[in-house]
């Protein structure tokens, strides 16, 4: 665990523990560590645990434990998350089309960081990109690991809507939607895997700590995997 984390009251039933201000693996393993601690104890009174990048907030009900129990018993679970070995990830290999009508901006972005269209998909189709947490609509999954060389801003206007699959970039991050959503994404690609299925539980196929590779392929063997699993890719 990295030394220093900040606790503090946020609102009157949760607590939030803050790391390092910044996006770094080694962060969020100390955030994804913290909230197995947490949660492999099962407290009574702990309605939620959610991890961000680089902190961490236990939501409670007062009516059953005090703020004081919550803030003493964090320390002690970072103690433990220190000890605890962390689920291996699992790599999902998603077959993934580049361009076109799938990638609408994949010419302007390889004119942005001066590559070619092929050089872009190259560079990030090789990338294992960390799934740092699950947020946003329908459980996206924020992922970090973009080449510095791909870096572009979002848009200035957001698309209001983006279908579900696309894959793009922004920042220091990437992400693949789960669902038809707005996005200020560049999106150069798209895959037909199923990311979201609320018939199942849980319903988002991904865990923070998983890797996930967007595997360049034809339009046609990528629509070949529409329907099927993110399961089926690993």
């Amino acid at each position: 665990m990295l030394d220093g984390p900040r606790i503090r009251p946020s609102g009157d039933s949760a607590l939030l523990v803050e790391f390092d201000n910044r996006i770094d693996p080694e962060i969020n393993r100390s955030v994804r560590s913290l909230a197995l601690a947490i949660e492999s104890e099962q407290l009574p009174g702990i309605n939620e645990v959610l991890p961000t990048f680089r902190s961490l907030m236990v939501v409670y009900d007062p009516l059953k434990i005090e703020y004081r129990v919550i803030w003493e018993k964090t320390k002690i679970w970072m103690e433990k998350a220190a000890r605890l070995d962390l689920p291996p990830a699992r790599l999902f290999r998603l077959p993934t089309v580049y361009g076109g009508v799938h990638g609408p901006d994949l010419k302007r972005v390889a004119e942005t960081v001066n590559l070619s269209a092929e050089e872009v998909i190259r560079v990030f189709s090789e990338i294992r990109f960390l799934v740092y947490f699950i947020g946003f609509i329908c459980g996206l999954a924020y992922l970090g690991g973009l080449s510095p060389s791909l870096r572009v801003p979002r848009l200035a206007t957001p698309r209001t809507l983006v279908p579900a699959g696309s894959v793009g970039l922004a920042g220091g991050q990437a992400n693949a939607i789960a669902a038809d959503q707005p996005s200020g994404f560049n999106y150069i690609g798209r895959t037909f895997i199923t990311l979201y299925d609320p018939q199942v539980f849980p319903p988002i196929p991904f865990m923070a700590g998983d890797e996930i590779q967007f595997i360049s392929v034809s339009e046609e063997e990528a629509l070949k995997a529409q329907g099927k699993e993110a399961a089926d890719f690993l």
